[in-house]
C-alpha cells in the first residue's frame, strides 16, 4: 500500500504530465496552424508588369529626286513608283468627292447643306473614342506551395479562374465600377512545378489596362491536420502604365484590397491593405506575409519564415517588405463546417491571398 508520502509525489506528477500534455497540445496547435497557412495557393504572371515599348523616332522623308523631263515624247512620260518604306500621303489617294447639288428653294435661294443625321453621332463618336489595340501576351502559374520551404505541393484545377480589366474608360453603376471580365478556366493546361502538378495558362492581352487576376480554389481536404482548406485568391498586372483599379474590390467572398499601390515597389516598401469578408472589413483577422525562398536562405527561427499581424477595427493592416521579390499576402479564418471522407462535419480554414512583387535598387528597368 503506497504511502501518503509517495501518493502525493503520485498526484505532482500525475498534475505534472497533465500540465505537460496540455502544453504539448497548445504547442501542436500553434505548429500545425504554421504549417497550415504556410501552404498557399501561387497565382503569378510571368512578368510583373507589361511596360509600352519606347517611342520610334519619326523617321525622316527621303529626298525628293528630280523628274527628269522627256522633252521628245511629254505624253509618254510616266511617274516613278512610289517606295514602299515611304510614308503615303492618305488625303493623296482619296479622290475628290463630287460637291452636291444645291437646288434652288421655293423662294430662290440656295438650299441649306445637310446635316449629318442623329443616327450617324453615335458612331462617329464611337470612331473617336476607339480604344487602342496591343498585341501582347504573358504566362500565368497557378500552383499550391509553401513559400519559405521553396516547395511545390500538388494542386487540384480551381473551380473559378477569371481576370478583370480596369482603364480611363470603365463604366461605373451604383457606385460601383464594371470592368471587363474574361473567363480563363477553359484555358489552364496541366503542367508540371517544382515537381508537382500545376496549372499554366498563355493569355494574351489586347488592350492596355489594369488587369487583375482572381481564382477560386476548391476546398482540399488536409489529412494532416483534419480539416479543409480552401483559397480565394488575386495579384494585379499594370498594362502600358494604367493603373486606375488596383484599388478597387473584385467582389470575392473574401478578399485583401490594397491599400497601397501594389506594384512599382523597391525594397524595403510598404504595403497596406484591408481584409474584406463579403464585402465588409473583417476585425481582428489574423494576417501573414510570406516571401518566395528561391535562394532557400536559412534564418535564425521559425518566426523569420514570415511577417505576422491583425487587422484594426477598420479591417486594416501594414507591413515593411524588407527583400526583393514574390510576396504573398494571407488573412485567414474559419469557415463553415464541410462534410469529411468520414461523413462527419469538419472544420474549413479559409485564405484570403494577395500576390505582389517587390524590385531591388539595383533591379534594371523594363525595357521594351
Amino acid at each position: 500500500m503506497p504511502s501518503a508520502h509517495r501518493a502525493c509525489h503520485l498526484g505532482f506528477f500525475e498534475h505534472k504530465n497533465a500540465a505537460v500534455a496540455a502544453l504539448w497540445t497548445f504547442l501542436s496547435c500553434l505548429i500545425f496552424a504554421a504549417s497550415a497557412q504556410a501552404q498557399v495557393t501561387l497565382l503569378v504572371p510571368s512578368q510583373p508588369s507589361v511596360e509600352a515599348p519606347a517611342p520610334r523616332p519619326k523617321a525622316e522623308a527621303p529626298a525628293k529626286r528630280e523628274e527628269k523631263k522627256d522633252e521628245k515624247r511629254p505624253q509618254d512620260a510616266k511617274a516613278p513608283a512610289a517606295k514602299a518604306d515611304q510614308p503615303v500621303d492618305a488625303a493623296a489617294k482619296q479622290p475628290e468627292q463630287p460637291a452636291a447639288e444645291h437646288k434652288p428653294a421655293a423662294n430662290g435661294d440656295a438650299a441649306p447643306a445637310e446635316t449629318p443625321t442623329k443616327a450617324d453621332q453615335p458612331e462617329a463618336a464611337a470612331q473617336a473614342h476607339a480604344e487602342p489595340q496591343i498585341d501582347e501576351e504573358l504566362d500565368v502559374l497557378i500552383t499550391m506551395m509553401r513559400p519559405f520551404q521553396y516547395e511545390g505541393l500538388v494542386m487540384d484545377m480551381p473551380q473559378m479562374f477569371a481576370v478583370l480589366r480596369y482603364d480611363s474608360a470603365t463604366p461605373v453603376k451604383d457606385g460601383v465600377a464594371q470592368p471587363e471580365r474574361r473567363d480563363l478556366l477553359g484555358d489552364l493546361e496541366e503542367i508540371r512545378y517544382l515537381n508537382q502538378k500545376a496549372w499554366g495558362a498563355n493569355v494574351a492581352l489586347t488592350k492596355p489596362g489594369l488587369y487583375q487576376f482572381i481564382i477560386e480554389g476548391r476546398p482540399w481536404w488536409d489529412a494532416a491536420h483534419g480539416r479543409y482548406l480552401q483559397h480565394y485568391v488575386k495579384t494585379t498586372l499594370p498594362v502600358y502604365g494604367v493603373e486606375r483599379g488596383w484599388s478597387l474590390p473584385v467582389g470575392q467572398r473574401f478578399e485583401i484590397v490594397p491599400l497601397s499601390r501594389p506594384f512599382g515597389l523597391t525594397a524595403p516598401a510598404i504595403f497596406s491593405g484591408t481584409v474584406l469578408m463579403d464585402g465588409k472589413p473583417l476585425a481582428s483577422a489574423s494576417v501573414r506575409m510570406a516571401r518566395i525562398n528561391t535562394e532557400k536562405r536559412t534564418v535564425p527561427t521559425s518566426w523569420h519564415e514570415d511577417i505576422a499581424a491583425r487587422t484594426n477595427n477598420k479591417g486594416e493592416f501594414s507591413f515593411v517588405l524588407n527583400q526583393p521579390g514574390w510576396w504573398c499576402c494571407m488573412a485567414s479564418i474559419p469557415g463553415d463546417p464541410l462534410k469529411g471522407p468520414d461523413g462527419q462535419p469538419k472544420p474549413l480554414q479559409m485564405g484570403a491571398l494577395f500576390w505582389l512583387y517587390v524590385d531591388s535598387l539595383s533591379s534594371e528597368p523594363r525595357k521594351r
